[in-house]
């Protein structure tokens, strides 16, 4: 059970990281000049934690699946990440980056129920 839950928490640290880059980056941003944190605001930025979270949330998920047999855990990771990624997409509008920062919430309470779920289920089979 250990496993499991190290992959869920880890996502949802990489959620957390999301979530401090999309309302701290305006912040960074104002102060920009001074910090010199130009690369923040690069799609490499944006790419690196997707690629980061796709792995973690699919093997994270996926192994709850297993064990709590609920769908609504990885059709609600899966929605988030789908809208973490639509922010990559080379033609997005500019309400994208509300709908990243929303994909990242749903992928950290995806992790946060599936969590929930692995320790439901070993309660039970105990």
């Amino acid at each position: 059970m250990q496993g499991f839950n190290r992959i869920d928490s880890g996502a949802i640290v990489v959620s957390t990281i999301c979530v401090l880059h999309c309302v701290g980056l305006p912040l960074l941003l104002t102060v920009a000049p001074l910090l010199s944190v130009h690369w923040l605001q690069e799609q490499h930025f944006h790419w690196a934690l997707l690629l980061l979270a796709l792995p973690l949330s699919m093997i994270g998920l996926w192994q709850g699946f297993q064990r709590h047999a609920s769908w609504l855990v990885p059709s609600i990771g899966a929605l988030g990440l789908g809208l973490m990624a639509y922010d990559l997409l080379p033609a997005h509008d500019e309400h994208a980056h509300g709908l990243t920062l929303v994909g990242v919430i749903l992928v950290a309470v995806a992790h946060a129920l599936n969590i929930r779920g692995i320790r439901r289920h070993y309660a039970c089979s105990h």
